[in-house]
């Protein structure tokens, strides 16, 4: 009885077209033991040798920008005490 009253229902109401998405489905193909993986090519590993030689040239720049921004952050404490013993001199009128 509620299938009839649902079709009934559902009968005047324009359903719209809706087409459904193909799936595609793909096989690939999988190693079996007895197959050796296949290793890169060496102009891949000669490619990948020379961006890890890049890459490790940035060392010494990495390294002097590490040492001059350590630098920069001491001389900024250091400044800051002694505005800070300003400061207090200031305060006690010896200055």
């Amino acid at each position: 009885m509620q299938s009839a009253l649902a079709a009934r229902s559902c009968s005047s109401v324009a359903s719209p077209r809706v087409s459904r998405p193909s799936l595609k489905v793909s096989v690939r193909k999988v190693a079996t033991p007895t197959q050796a993986p296949r290793l890169p090519s060496r102009a891949v590993t000669a490619a990948a040798g020379v961006e890890i030689a890049a890459i490790a040239g940035e060392a010494g720049f990495i390294a002097g920008t590490a040492a001059v921004m350590f630098g920069i952050t001491l001389v900024g404490l250091a400044v800051g005490f002694v505005l800070l013993r300003v400061e207090t001199l200031a305060e006690e009128g010896k200055l």
